[in-house]
């Protein structure tokens, strides 16, 4: 099976999980348990999916713990956490909350494997870092689109967060750290309002503009923002 072909089966698989996941929520209320656990299955299933078909792809970039080493980065993801304890407001029951903090878990998998090991890299391979993350970030941000309510907070920070990952991503070259990265942030808004009273959403945008800033700052000057196509064609040749 040649990536085309692969691609085109991703493709039929995304859209299906789109419409259903879409219906699921119309007739079920999102923090509903049933809800919650179709998702998780669908989630699931298309991550396995992915990893059959793209793994040598997913797995193409070599893991580099010795850049995470850095002020810069350490104050950026504090600042990106902080996110949720200063806007979060669910208020899901305590079992609906461990519930979605668990389902975070196969939300990161199966997001992460789409959006940066399979879709970031394939951009990464035609243009160079920059584009690929920003790009890989819009799709991301519009693959929302449905799920919550339209604003410009919401979205500014599924935007920012999909850059900063993106970035992380770049510098250390490890999957496994963006997909804890990204569970670890979903999972702490199951278990909000942490605060008495949040601050209004809009307001989440400047410690993510701070975070992405400092993140940036880390990966360009540790030369991780280069054209990564020759890091990826050997290993990404394997799965055509």
């Amino acid at each position: 099976m040649n990536l085309t072909h692969r691609l085109a089966i991703i493709v039929v698989i995304e859209i299906i999980y789109m419409v259903a996941t879409r219906v699921t929520i119309h007739y079920l209320p999102w923090t509903s348990v049933e809800a919650e656990l179709i998702r998780t299955a669908l989630r699931i299933a298309s991550a396995i999916i992915y990893w059959w078909l793209m793994k040598p792809l997913i797995l193409s970039r070599k893991p580099n713990p010795e850049t995470t080493r850095s002020a810069s980065l350490i104050i950026g993801l504090l600042l990106f956490l902080s996110v949720p304890a200063l806007i979060g407001n669910y208020g899901l029951k305590e079992y609906v909350a461990f519930l979605f903090a668990a389902t975070s878990v196969p939300v990161a998998i199966k997001e992460e494997f789409l959006f940066r090991g399979i879709i970031q890299n394939l951009l990464g391979k035609k243009w160079s870092t920059l584009p690929a993350v920003f790009i890989t970030s819009t799709v991301f941000t519009a693959w929302h689109i449905g799920i919550w309510e339209p604003s410009f907070g919401m979205f500014s920070q599924i935007f920012l967060a999909s850059i900063l990952l993106g970035f992380i991503y770049i510098r250390t070259g490890s999957i496994a750290l963006v997909i804890v990265l990204h569970a670890l942030y979903d999972a702490l808004f199951s278990f909000t309002p942490l605060l008495p009273l949040p601050i209004n959403e809009n307001w989440g945008v400047v410690p993510l503009l701070a975070s992405v800033a400092l993140v940036f700052h880390w990966a360009y000057f540790g030369k991780g923002l280069t054209n990564h196509s020759t890091v990826t064609a050997q290993k990404t040749s394997q799965s055509s």
